[in-house]
């Protein structure tokens, strides 16, 4: 009778391991469909994808940065710098946009390199520099600015985040097709390797050979590219940039990143879990919108997943051992 207690309870902890998260996701859909009218239409499925873009570009970053043992604090900042820059140089500066969006690609890699660099060279947790990293993109995008918003940026680059093909949102393919290459890159290439196995032995990859310094400043630039890439985007969608946008983004971008499965403690993470974690956080903030939730209770929800999904790692990694 134990044995049998015991089977059926390692193939639950399996089947949620596995499946827990679209199960979540589809209960989450489901009540939010019940309690919230209009939550199932057309219209707000699309504005949930939108919503979706900007946040699951971040997350695709920022995953590959935590399973390398580290975080990213100053993703939503580089968003905001990202977005800043691009409408300066579409605005004031006449710049065509394929110029000015590789720019601010630029922007975004050297902001994370920066980090890295720094992180690796000093042997800093990556935290702290990115920490000062935010700061700095923060305090950047409000002097370029002089504090003031920035409007008019010419037509064509509404295409990125208005415009569709066929029935697809544009940003929508774009947030895809990041999905995917980052999804490639862990699981279909050396580096990839050399991201899981430094996230999950620093001291065994250094062994192994691995350039663990390399590793650590490649991961925070990906971050950065995708920061920027996701400022881009939404810089495009409400054509207009300000320097205070996306300040609550960050605690979304770790939420959908940890409830996604991706471990804390580094070495362990997929991104189809970053793809359905970040499903979850839009649509409840979504849900929660429109059943007229405050946005200040949003946040202490989200801060509750974040503590919970944290635990359950820790618990399980312990159980594990």
């Amino acid at each position: 009778m134990k044995k049998g207690t015991e089977f059926i309870g390692l193939n639950f902890l399996s089947f949620v391991s596995k499946y827990g998260l679209v199960f979540a996701l589809f209960i989450m859909l489901t009540i939010l469909s019940v309690t919230a009218e209009y939550f199932l239409t057309y219209s707000n499925i699309t504005n949930i994808l939108l919503q979706s873009v900007n946040i699951g570009i971040m997350a695709a970053g920022l995953t590959v940065v935590i399973i390398v043992a580290e975080i990213d604090l100053a993703v939503a900042a580089i968003q905001t710098l990202a977005a800043v820059v691009v409408a300066m140089l579409l605005v004031n500066y006449g710049i065509p946009i394929f110029p000015a969006i590789v720019l601010t690609l630029f922007v975004g890699i050297i902001a994370g390199a920066f980090s890295g660099v720094f992180a690796g060279w000093f042997a800093i947790p990556a935290f702290i520099l990115t920490l000062a990293m935010n700061s700095l993109a923060r305090g950047t995008a409000l002097i370029i600015t002089d504090q003031n918003s920035i409007w008019g940026l010419p037509e064509g680059f509404a295409f990125i985040g208005q415009g569709y093909v066929g029935p697809v949102p544009f940003a929508v393919i774009i947030m895809v097709l990041v999905f995917v290459v980052v999804h490639v890159l862990l699981t279909r290439t050396s580096l990839g390797t050399y991201i899981y196995a430094v996230g999950g032995n620093i001291e065994a990859a250094r062994a192994n050979g691995i350039n663990v310094f390399l590793v650590k400043v490649l991961a925070l630039t990906i971050s950065g590219f995708c920061s920027a890439l996701a400022g881009i985007v939404i810089a495009s969608r409400l054509m207009a940039a300000q320097p205070i946008m996306g300040l609550w983004d960050l605690m979304d971008v770790i939420a959908a990143v940890v409830i996604g499965g991706t471990s804390l403690l580094g070495g362990e993470g997929r991104i189809i879990g970053t793809v359905i974690g970040t499903l979850i956080i839009v649509s409840m903030r979504n849900g929660l919108n429109l059943l007229g939730i405050s946005p200040d209770w949003q946040l202490i929800g989200i801060g509750v997943i974040i503590v919970l999904a944290i635990l359950f790692d820790y618990f399980g990694r312990n159980k594990a051992i």
